[in-house]
């Protein structure tokens, strides 16, 4: 495995290098000969309308890079993604336009989708999904470019090439997801079903600018200064995975649930190159992590349901919170009320952590209990 991993020394977004950059991955690829006259998906992270330099979202300058090399051999690049929330044409123009990404298209860089219909898809040898809803632009590509964001994730530990995925399920549905399949384990699962019926033909991470601590949304911008690329979107989560988090990492979510598949997660380390190795010195994971692996895939369902109330954590709702009422729409266990501001109903609680990571304004923070606090 991960032999078709590629690594780019990038410490800025400069088209130009990015162009030549993504230019020898099509080459390494065999891409640029399957380009002519077909429409390339370009599916960015559009998780909420962000600036670029809060690194929530795939950098435009990025996208662009990737569009005009398509273009270069012929292709015809469009964007898309369904952020959290509602999926319809206004909020799709409303991501877009904080996100930077109508002017370029308004340039002719790409095209925008504005398809808010999806359909069925059957995932039948699914491990947790046996069927899915789907974003209708899906079905106008004739390959699809993964385009995640390198960034930390409070349910996950880490969101890359396979959770990017995600975005292909429309808007609030994807609460459903989240509402049926409660551990940590199973959603991975769920996801890695996705990435069966809908594999990318080549992922192109932008790493350039990352995420670290509570990401997605609520942590801090760190430069990673690297560009990774595959047409194994498996083997590069398991890369990162293990650049985020060193030997610790076969026990993290995603590389727990593709070994429980079947699938090999060792890998000779001395395919990172220092000074990738260097770039990922001491990176800061969610502190939700820890915690949740213990109750979710380490004890029998009887005693953790027992002791979680004592080391669960839990979000709370922050004094800057404006009731905006976003949060409340996607919790996918409606157990968010708006009054003066959000309330939460932690009693119900799936600990999904979708509230702090569609927050628009960072009002909501995840916090232990005392109890785990001193065991984490």
């Amino acid at each position: 495995m991960t032999d078709e991993l590629l690594f780019y020394r990038q410490t800025d977004y400069n088209i130009k290098d990015l162009e030549n950059i993504v230019d020898d991955i099509f080459k390494k690829n065999q891409l640029k000969d399957k380009l002519d006259e077909k429409k390339v998906l370009l599916k960015v992270n559009l998780l909420m309308g962000k600036s670029p330099d809060e690194a929530i979202t795939t950098n435009p300058d990025f996208v662009i890079a990737v569009a005009r090399t398509i273009k270069k051999y012929g292709g015809q690049p469009y964007l898309a993604d369904s952020p959290g929330g509602p999926f319809n044409k206004t909020s799709l123009k409303f991501a877009y336009s904080k996100s930077g990404y109508i002017e370029p298209a308004e340039a002719g860089e790409y095209d925008l989708n504005y398809n808010s219909e999806y359909f069925n898809l059957e995932s039948l040898e699914g491990y947790r999904a046996k069927s899915f809803k789907i974003c209708s632009f899906v079905k106008e590509a004739d390959l699809i470019i993964n385009l995640p964001k390198l960034k930390t994730h409070g349910l996950t530990l880490y969101t890359g090439a396979i959770k990017n995925l995600f975005g292909l399920v429309p808007g609030i549905t994807k609460a459903e997801y989240h509402l049926k399949l409660q551990k940590i384990n199973d959603f991975c699962h769920m996801l890695l079903d996705l990435h069966e019926v809908i594999t990318p033909d080549l992922t192109i991470m932008d790493g350039i600018l990352g995420m670290e601590g509570d990401g997605p949304s609520s942590g801090v911008a760190r430069k990673f200064n690297t560009v990774f690329a595959s047409s194994n979107a498996i083997d590069m989560d398991i890369v990162i995975s293990y650049l985020l988090r060193k030997d610790k990492y076969k026990n993290d979510p995603w590389p727990e649930a593709i070994s429980e598949r079947g699938l090999a997660i060792d890998f000779d380390k001395g395919i990172i190159p220092d000074w990738v190795l260097e770039n990922f010195q001491d990176v800061k994971t969610p502190k939700v992590d820890k915690a949740s692996n213990l109750i979710d895939r380490r004890l029998p369902e009887p005693i953790s349901k027992f002791i979680e109330k004592f080391i669960r954590p839990e979000p709370i709702i922050l004094d800057n919170c404006i009731a905006c009422g976003i949060c409340a729409k996607n919790c996918p266990a409606k157990v968010i009320t708006i009054k003066n501001k959000a309330e939460i109903d932690l009693s119900g609680c799936i600990r999904c952590f979708c509230c702090q990571e569609l927050c628009p304004h960072n009002a909501v923070e995840i916090k232990y209990p005392l109890l785990g606090k001193l065991l984490f």
